[in-house]
């Protein structure tokens, strides 16, 4: 029996980060930057931050002239197999999975919960969102069958089942793709079935998201109460009216600025491959991925995005850096870093950017011990050669990531050996 626990002990331990300490770096916390400090880690946690910290038997790392990070947060994606350690190979600890039929939401939970090492993101999901029969995005389900929400049903119980399965919040989908040049419309959610689901989200407790894609459809998910949007409608520019009514809301906004960069054709996703900071590791499907174009493309969703992020900004409105990946244009973790490009084009600084990938979605979505550097936190970290608070485009050189306290392998799977 001793030697059984002793074993059991032994092997619990080992499953744990030893620890290290990065010297004398400039460190971003997820709120503000401090020129030069020491971060220590230990077991899978940050336990000091401060110039001369005691480091015996920590391993040492030199962080002069770098930056270090809290692992990065991307505040929508969609989640398929590959995808989470896609994300960690640039430095994306954690992943909001804005829709999902796969059927691992309990075992994501169990990860994030976890210390141990890790091959990829953490994720927290919506499970399967609420649409219309007919409606987005059961034109894309495949052999799958995407439950939906028919005139007549009951609200209430269609979100109680999807808390039931685990969904940490409720994604509602407000699309009839009128924004769209040459396409068919779509049957969408109505007015009433809207307000009515975010009702029963609130009811469970959750905060509803809900999928927009112009800003008549953003008035109609504010005025039924949503928490927050999926995404920074692209039909036009934020009306000032408007931004001071989603303020007052005290409402959230996903960008996902990346997919309208692609969608115009900006060849952003196409620099952002051939960096040789990130071409090493990419992987097949993120490669795939950002090559794909759209069937149609809107010259002026992008000029509209900007304009939206520069208002709303300027109001207050918390908006979190999000890719909504893989869509067209788009990669798990490596177009995040395009997303902050943006920001700083929109007229973000560098630091506000990248607050909106760390502290901003760890407040907004209640994630606890991630998106900062301080003591008791996680230690998801990203260490870069230079200053991203002054030139955006440093967290694209990347020298080590951490999850979880242990060191990431960037291979992708197709070259590691």
């Amino acid at each position: 029996m001793r030697l059984t626990i002793a074993a059991l002990v032994l092997s619990t331990t080992c499953a744990f980060a030893g620890g290290f300490v990065v010297k004398d770096v400039r460190v971003f916390d997820g709120d503000r930057t401090i020129e030069k400090t020491d971060v220590a880690v230990r077991d899978g946690r940050i336990v000091s931050v401060g110039s001369g910290v005691a480091s015996r038997g920590l391993e040492t790392i030199e962080g002069r002239g770098k930056t270090l990070l809290p692992g990065l947060i991307d505040a929508h994606v969609h989640v398929f197999p590959g995808a989470q350690q896609d994300a960690l190979r640039f430095g994306v600890t954690t992943e909001l999975d804005m829709f999902s039929m796969l059927p691992f939401l309990k075992d994501w939970q169990e990860q994030r919960r976890s210390l141990r090492r890790t091959s990829g993101a953490d994720t927290w999901s919506a499970g399967i969102g609420v649409t219309a029969p007919g409606g987005h995005p059961t034109e894309m389900s495949g052999p799958f069958t995407v439950p939906v929400l028919a005139p007549g049903d009951d609200a209430r119980a269609f979100v109680d089942k999807r808390v039931k399965e685990g969904s940490d919040y409720i994604k509602v989908i407000i699309e009839d793709l009128a924004e769209y040049p040459g396409r068919a419309p779509m049957p969408t959610l109505s007015r009433d079935q809207v307000c009515a689901v975010v009702s029963a989200a609130h009811a469970d407790g959750k905060m509803a998201v809900v999928h927009v894609q112009t800003e008549a459809a953003a008035r109609e998910a504010m005025d039924c109460g949503a928490d927050g949007l999926a995404h920074l409608y692209p039909d036009r520019p934020a009306d000032p009216v408007m931004v001071a009514q989603v303020k007052a809301h005290g409402m959230f906004i996903e960008t996902t600025a990346a997919v309208w960069a692609g969608a115009s054709g900006t060849g952003m996703a196409d620099k952002l491959a051939a960096d040789p900071r990130v071409a090493l590791y990419l992987s097949q499907a993120q490669l795939r991925s950002l090559a794909y174009r759209g069937k149609t493309t809107m010259p002026d969703f992008f000029s509209n995005a900007l304009a939206s992020i520069r208002r709303y900004h300027a109001a207050g409105v918390p908006l979190l850096a999000s890719t909504d990946a893989p869509n067209p244009s788009t990669a798990h973790g490596v177009s995040l870093h395009e997303e902050l490009q943006i920001y700083v084009q929109a007229g973000y600084t560098p630091a506000e950017a990248l607050h909106a990938a760390t502290g901003a979605p760890a407040d907004v979505f209640h994630l606890g011990d991630r998106g900062r550097i301080r003591k008791g936190d996680r230690a998801d970290l990203v260490l870069v050669d230079g200053d991203p608070t002054r030139d955006i485009a440093d967290t694209l050189s990347i020298e080590r990531i951490w999850k979880n306290g242990f060191a990431v392998d960037r291979a992708p799977k197709e070259i590691r050996r």
